[in-house]
């Protein structure tokens, strides 16, 4: 009988690791397209053929991802304008925590944007509090911000 639990125990620890492995597995742009705060925005990274940039192993990157709401007052022209997407991406992993130290980052679309460190220890990305931060992905990093970055 003990010899049994062992081995139940041992197939347990087995389906939640494989189970763990694959959700860090995921690629920025599939956790990107999978959460339902940031899907439009995945959307439009795949309409504009930038899907595969960011889910491959070329590399980390980091995020900042609008959400589907201020993603859906953005005119359709620039949905589809690549520099515009890549305005919200920066190389390397940058987490909440790292982000604390920096006050400008350049973005993929060669801009640099602010950040800022507020009075109660939240962070703002050009004038846009972080909604969400920390969200992980095999090759990066997401934060969710309510708005766009132009």
């Amino acid at each position: 009988m003990e010899k049994l639990f062992k081995i139940f125990g041992f197939l347990v620890f087995g389906i939640l690791f494989i189970g763990i492995q694959n959700i860090a597995a995921q690629s920025v742009f599939e956790t990107l397209k999978s959460n339902g705060q940031t899907s439009e925005f995945a959307a439009a990274l795949e309409n504009a053929g930038l899907d595969d940039r960011l889910s491959g192993n070329s590399g980390s990157f980091t995020v900042f991802a609008p959400s589907n709401n201020a993603f859906a007052q953005v005119d359709d022209k620039l949905k589809t304008d690549s520099n515009f997407l890549l305005n919200h991406i920066i190389t390397g992993s940058a987490t909440k925590r790292s982000l604390q130290h920096m006050s400008q980052v350049t973005c993929l679309s060669g801009i640099t944007i602010e950040i800022v460190k507020m009075d109660n220890g939240s962070l703002s990305i050009e004038n846009y509090p972080l909604e969400q931060s920390n969200i992980r992905a095999g090759n990066g990093v997401i934060h969710i911000i309510n708005g766009v970055i132009q």
